[in-house]
């Protein structure tokens, strides 16, 4: 038996730790201090058959001592945007491992991006990764403009106003991208086309749709997001929403979707009353009780100028939120960023609770990306993928990227 000392094991690294090395041995991981998602617990684990277990193998190939390091799972991103160009995929797929971010749910793109990239994801060495289908809203809704002006040579949004005129009669990215879905015939005839681009989630765009769903530059009518919902759940598909406001998350709610891809007034300006993005106590308990995703996307708001009303207002929502048990998540939906923008801002308005921000990163998001997978948790028989950090992340959240090793699927990653 091979025995590997964890004080001569970062220099070891560039010959036993290639992953056609470690692929298929079993380990013993000793003294480390492993998050039990309340705390960290010291124990030992078994790595056996790229799965974590607690009884120990009869043959043990290597032990690694973990003594003075802690141990978490993975982190995800839902809703990540940023591998959406081939030229940078790959720079990206490397900066997300290196953060520690296993797991991706890729935000609506054009067929041809998504055939570019996924041969790249859902390797050992890369993160695995789910795509949404093209977004589904009205005709001329979100996200319309994000595809078309870039497609037909108006890549600044700032030009987007003036040049729409040219812009709308294009729809060079109609039935890739994005359908427009006003009524049942037009749900019914694009389904199938829907369904052949293989999507593992469909994204559905409710933006204020008590008042303006269906409406040019918003989204679906209330009566058709139903529609997407039910045709979607027959197809065993779930759906994310894209929401405004807080009647949108009770709609979506009402209507069964199955996450949230923001949280309402992520991108308010601070002017007006915000009283529209405050979820009702009603509607906060329908989310814990169905434990559904709600992304939180909270840093949009504050991504050009300061806005302090906002973030008064997000630091209590969010207090709020994590009060009630609401099962948050992480998404970056950010073309050139990781979820570090949004970790950093969200480590802010939690007054550095280290604690409820690896619940978010570690286990609720990697579940709600892959709910039919054992990912998220330290625990008997889930996928063997962890990171081993050098310090305790419930202090200061920013040292999750001081990780001294990281494992996938059994496997220890270079």
């Amino acid at each position: 038996m091979k025995k590997i000392l964890f004080s001569t094991l970062f220099f070891c690294l560039s010959s036993l730790m290639l992953s056609a090395q470690t692929a298929g041995k079993t380990y013993e991981y000793r003294n480390g201090q492993w998050y039990t998602g309340l705390e960290f617990a010291s124990g030992t684990w078994y790595v056996v058959n790229g799965l974590l277990t607690q009884k120990a193998p009869v043959k043990i190939d290597s032990i690694i001592d973990l003594t003075g390091h802690w141990v978490i799972p993975p982190m995800g991103d839902a809703g990540s945007s940023s591998l959406l160009s081939g030229k940078t995929a790959t720079s990206m797929a490397k900066q997300y491992m290196d953060e520690g971010v296993f797991y991706l749910q890729i935000l609506p793109t054009t067929q041809e991006v998504r055939k570019e990239i996924q041969p790249k994801l859902n390797q050992i060495n890369t993160p695995d990764a789910i795509f949404t289908s093209g977004a589904i809203t009205c005709s001329y809704g979100e996200p319309f403009l994000k595809f078309e002006g870039p497609a037909q040579d108006v890549p600044n949004p700032a030009d987007w106003a003036k040049s729409y005129d040219k812009i709308k009669p294009g729809r060079k990215l109609y039935g890739d991208a994005y359908w427009f879905v006003d009524n049942k015939d037009a749900l019914n005839a694009n389904w199938e086309k829907i369904i052949a681009q293989k999507p593992n989630v469909i994204q559905i765009y409710l933006l204020d749709a008590q008042v303006n769903g269906g409406k040019e530059s918003k989204g679906l009518s209330i009566d058709m997001a139903k529609a997407v919902v039910k045709k979607a759940h027959k197809s065993n598909l779930r759906v994310f929403a894209r929401v405004e406001s807080a009647d949108d998350v009770r709609i979506g709610i009402k209507i069964g979707v199955d996450g949230f891809s923001n949280l309402p007034g992520n991108n308010w300006d601070g002017s007006g009353d915000p009283s529209r993005y405050e979820i009702s106590n009603d509607d906060l308990k329908k989310l814990v009780k169905k434990k559904t995703p709600v992304a939180t996307l909270l840093s949009h708001a504050q991504s050009t100028v300061s806005r302090p009303a906002v973030k008064e207002f997000q630091t209590k929502m969010f207090a709020r939120l994590l009060e009630n048990g609401v099962n948050l998540i992480v998404a970056s939906d950010d073309p050139q960023r990781t979820i570090r923008g949004e970790v950093n801002y969200l480590n802010g308005l939690a007054k550095q609770n280290g604690a409820f921000l690896i619940k978010i990163l570690c286990e609720n998001t990697p579940a709600a990306i892959f709910p039919e997978r054992k990912v998220g948790k330290l625990k008997e028989g889930y996928e063997a993928s962890f990171l081993v950090l050098t310090d305790d992340p419930f202090s200061n959240i920013l040292k999750i990227r001081a990780s001294a090793f990281k494992v996938k699927n059994g496997t220890i990653l270079k």
